[in-house]
């Protein structure tokens, strides 16, 4: 993520939907509704906005190998491990979040099934206990769902990168490419390091 300016929409939808999901219900004969009404007008927006948010916050380049004479730097191999480390938490993540996608589907359908054969069942005996304790079963495990499909982003995500120790920022080293004068191949060093350096392709010594 380049321009902080990205994070303005899917921040603004998110805290839409979290005012949507805190805002009283009016009045109900149905209890359940007080509960299920504010996930269902909020999910639109929190779920959009984090997985927008995971994805501009989680961007990564995809790991590119860099050979030079068929040999890898140093500092290129620690940088291509980097990016397959950030690529292997964020698999994580969207296994995670399409798990729990698909399991929301199929326990909402399998839910709607199940209560319409139990109203079916019960209509015309003025009950309705085995409705609702049916329905706050299915509803919960939607609502586990939802929460899992929530948390998976922070995986995709991955906002402990732009931190190091103590919550401060990694430094970035400069570095500078300099060629080897036996075999041409080039390597990076710091841009203030002055004197002697060791090709990695041929083994020649020289003065950066």
């Amino acid at each position: 993520m380049e321009d902080p300016k990205e994070l303005i929409l899917p921040s603004a939808l998110i805290a839409l939907g979290l005012f949507i999901f805190i805002t009283p219900l009016g009045e109900s004969d149905f209890e359940p509704l007080k509960e299920i009404f504010p996930y269902f007008c909020s999910a639109p927006f929190m779920l959009a906005g984090c997985f927008i948010l995971s994805k501009r916050m989680g961007e990564v380049d995809g790991p590119k190998l860099s050979l030079t004479n068929n040999l890898l730097s140093t500092e290129e191999y620690l940088e291509y491990k980097e990016k397959e480390k950030a690529r292997d938490q964020q698999s994580i993540g969207y296994m995670i979040m399409l798990g729990s996608a698909t399991s929301a589907a199929f326990i909402f359908t399998t839910g709607l099934i199940v209560l319409f054969f139990i109203a079916a069942m019960s209509f015309g005996s003025g009950s309705d206990d085995s409705f609702n304790s049916v329905l706050s079963f299915f509803w919960g495990l939607l609502k586990i769902c939802f929460w899992t499909y929530v948390g998976s982003h922070v995986l995709i995500a991955r906002p402990w990168q732009y931190f190091g120790e103590n919550g401060e920022e990694k430094p970035v080293e400069e570095k500078r490419l300099v060629q080897c004068p036996a075999c041409d191949a080039t390597m990076r060093v710091p841009v203030a390091y002055e004197g002697r350096a060791k090709c990695p392709a041929c083994g020649e010594e020289f003065k950066t």
